[in-house]
């Protein structure tokens, strides 16, 4: 896991003993409304008062940029029209951001808002050096600390930031198309232009990668890729798809009577070039999801032997009451191992790779092994809830998503109609977790465990297939689902590189497209990408046109604390909480 990538300033972040003001109130508030210019003469106050009055959100915002940057200018006459003062001083925090680095902070603070924006600023500068160069090239960051109000520079303009995210308050149909086409050509760069395979992470504030492929990811890009063929009949996609297939066959173990036969490895070391001695039954489930997949594009009869010698692994590692064992490994004592250790998610992708092999088979083999599994699921559910945990988590809806995709799975190849009661009241229990606060852009549409964007992608993809499927019979339910995923897209557009929030991306261009992990950790993770996408893929055509979504801002006296505010803001003990929490695509043992 890379490290933590703070992205707001608290006052502990800045280090500079000029940066403290002597005495620093802890608790500010605005005792006066939109009062005074920065540095007024007496007889410009009162236009300064009604120019306040007549400030929004935006040009405020845009003010604050303009000041800034006349401040870098070390202009003699300098003149801010800021009209905002308080009986307490403000606390500004400026940050320099270049090439995704923070090269200069400052902070400062006044009982007027342009000389601690003016301070603030100097700090920044002189923190960042003399490399004149550097702030031509840098954007700005500026937060009002005591009042969770914060932007960043974009093209000399002030955009939003809400907790380190700039926010996503309008969403249409046309939105999901462009996040389809950068998504896309996201997948096609990162992929190794070699070997075909692709790897977990990219660090886009360092603009580099991890230094290992990992088979499920490739799995997984190649999913989404396969999907986006399927729609837009897209035959470029079709040398890359060949690439990635070929990595994911190469990393399959044959070798008869040896243990891990028809697994697939864990990842591929690409210092040493060895492909690592152990066999996730995630890699190997997602592996086989993907080579159906390929055999349904290509006709191939290989791909679908591969996918039967992993399933036929994958029944060496269920027990008879359908109890999946975790991995198998080759220990530092040269040691076959097995972990006995459960996760829904393993159980629910083994599941879902058994029953996906028996419809595209009808080998009755998976279909009785995809059985037992199945029982063991539904007699969890009716023992805890369809809110589940495991052996990794406590209860969380990511574990508790893949019991219903894999009991979807199941009750479409077994046509169990009990079973697909299950799926639907679980499903139904599901979405009443979600957020649903249109006041907290920060949160809305997410689930109180689940951070992450891998998470929330996960969620929507489920939810988007559960939709395709949704009984017409059902209106009410089917109209729930899909408000459920526009409002997770809305919030995976914030977490999607853009050029407005790539400030902290070392390469703009190459981050554009990718879906950062979280608010805190602004590496991408494949799975986060293909996650959404999938979703994306599998909903544009069933989008309304029009505003699917829309997150009006609230006024700026209102933004400012000078009215009640609404909605929640975040605290980062609640981020650390919900962090916690979040479930890994393959959590480490």
């Amino acid at each position: 896991m890379p490290p933590r990538e703070r992205i707001w300033v608290d006052s502990k972040d800045v280090g500079h003993p000029a940066a403290r003001p002597g005495t620093i109130a802890t608790s500010l508030a605005i005792a006066a409304l939109l009062v005074g210019a920065c540095q007024p003469d007496p007889g410009e106050r009162d236009g300064a008062e009604d120019l306040g009055a007549e400030l929004d959100n935006a040009g405020f915002r845009d003010r604050v940029v303009e000041f800034v940057r006349d401040v870098t200018t070390d202009d003699p006459g300098l003149s801010c029209t800021l009209p905002l003062s308080a009986a307490q001083p403000f606390t500004v925090a400026v940050s320099m951001y270049d090439r995704g680095a923070v090269v200069g902070r400052g902070l400062a603070a006044g009982t007027e808002l342009c000389e601690a924006l003016e301070e603030a600023t100097r700090r920044a500068l002189a923190a960042s050096g003399p490399d004149g160069s550097r702030v031509t090239r840098a954007r700005f960051v500026v937060e009002l600390i005591d009042h969770d109000y914060a932007l960043v520079e974009y093209e000399g303009k002030g955009v939003e930031l809400v907790r380190g995210l700039v926010p996503v308050r309008a969403l249409d149909r046309a939105m999901v198309r462009r996040r389809i086409d950068e998504g896309k050509a996201y997948l096609l760069r990162v992929m190794d232009p070699a070997l075909g395979g692709v790897h977990k992470y990219y660090h886009a504030p360092t603009d580099s990668f991890d230094d290992r492929l990992h088979t499920i990811y490739t799995a997984s890009t190649l999913y989404t890729l396969l999907a986006v063929h399927a729609h837009d009949r897209d035959e470029s996609l079709r040398e890359p798809i060949a690439r990635a297939a070929g990595f994911l066959l190469s990393m399959q173990r044959v070798a008869p009577d040896q243990p891990g036969h028809g697994a697939f490895h864990y990842s591929l070391d690409l210092r040493r070039l060895e492909r690592e001695p152990r066999f996730v039954v995630g890699t190997t489930s997602k592996s086989i999801f993907t080579l159906i997949e390929l055999h349904a594009l290509t006709g191939d009869r290989a791909y679908l032997d591969a996918a039967r010698l992993a399933a036929d692994w994958l029944l060496t590692m269920q027990g008879d009451d359908g109890r999946v064992s975790s991995e198998l490994r080759l220990d530092s004592n040269h040691t076959w191992s097995v972990s006995g250790r459960e996760s829904m998610l393993y159980t629910g992708q083994v599941l879902s790779a058994l029953s996906r092999l028996y419809e595209a088979t009808a080998d009755a083999r998976y279909l009785d092994a995809a059985a037992r599994t199945a029982g063991r699921l539904t007699a969890k559910v009716e023992r805890e809830g369809c809110y589940v945990g495991d052996d990794y988590r406590s209860p969380n809806p990511i574990s508790s998503s893949w019991v219903i995709l894999s009991l979807f799975d199941f009750a479409r190849a077994s046509e169990d109609p009990a079973i697909r009661q299950t799926v639907w009241g679980c499903a139904d229990e599901l979405l009443t977790r979600q957020i649903d606060d249109p006041d907290d852009v920060y949160r809305h549409g997410r689930w109180q465990a689940s951070l992450s964007s891998s998470g929330n992608g996960w969620l929507a993809e489920v939810l988007s297939e559960l939709y395709l499927d949704c009984p017409d019979s059902d209106p009410d339910d089917c109209a729930g689902f899909r408000g459920a995923v526009v409002r997770l897209f809305r919030l995976l557009m914030q977490y999607t590189y853009s050029p407005e929030n790539s400030f902290v991306a070392r390469n703009p261009d190459m981050a554009r497209g990718g879906v950062f992990w979280s608010a805190r950790d602004r590496y991408v993770r494949t799975d986060s990408v293909c996650h959404a996408m999938n979703a994306y893929v599998f909903m544009v055509d069933h989008l309304p046109d029009g505003v699917l979504v829309e997150l009006p801002e609230p006024p700026l006296a209102e933004r400012l604390g000078l009215e009640e505010r609404s909605g929640r803001l975040a605290g980062d003990e609640d981020e650390e909480v919900d962090d916690a929490l979040e479930e890994d695509d393959e959590p480490a043992l």
